[in-house]
């Protein structure tokens, strides 16, 4: 888990900013599915309004999971046509700058609108933080723990698998 959060520090670094948006955005999720054993909407939505409170009344669990679910299936920022969606229709993120303004229903071409700045570094960090912060909260959790053994691993050429074939 720690590698997949350092993809997330690292693309922030090389101002890879989809990369790191897209990974972190699947890190809820994750950790959803090391508690459960799966995962869902309802839980990806039940972890981030747990461990990332600070975003009440900014981002809901539900609007951060149809967030998700608009950007990884489709590559869209606006979530107006997602079915967890409870306040927003769209979220602008910025490189640098303001963090977590809400505008709602503001009226465009005499539509209204709901829609959420994120400072996407502020974001994605916040995300990291609150994962690595469950995972300690996790130490004494034993089935937590085996499922974190069964995460991806990328291997370097040479890699053994279990002795029984190497891989160049």
């Amino acid at each position: 888990m720690k590698k997949i959060i350092d993809s997330v520090y690292n693309s922030l670094e090389n101002e890879n900013w989809y990369a790191a948006l897209f990974v972190a955005l699947t890190l809820p999720d994750i950790c959803a599915a090391l508690k459960a054993g799966k995962t869902s909407g309802e839980k990806y939505a039940g972890w981030f309004e747990k461990n990332l409170s600070q975003y009440k009344g900014f981002l809901s669990g539900n609007d951060c999971y149809a967030l998700r679910c608009a950007l990884l299936h489709s590559g869209k920022d606006d979530i107006s046509d997602q079915r967890k969606r409870e306040v927003l229709e769209h979220c602008v993120f910025l490189t640098k700058g303001a963090h977590c303004n809400l505008f709602k229903d503001c009226v465009f071409n005499g539509e209204k609108k709901s829609f959420l700045q994120l400072n996407i570094q502020t974001f994605c960090k916040d995300i990291c933080k609150a994962v690595e912060n469950w995972l300690v909260s996790m130490r004494s959790n034993l089935l937590v723990q085996e499922r974190l053994k069964t995460t991806i691993e990328i291997h370097e050429p040479g890699y053994s698998y279990k002795g029984l074939i190497r891989f160049v």
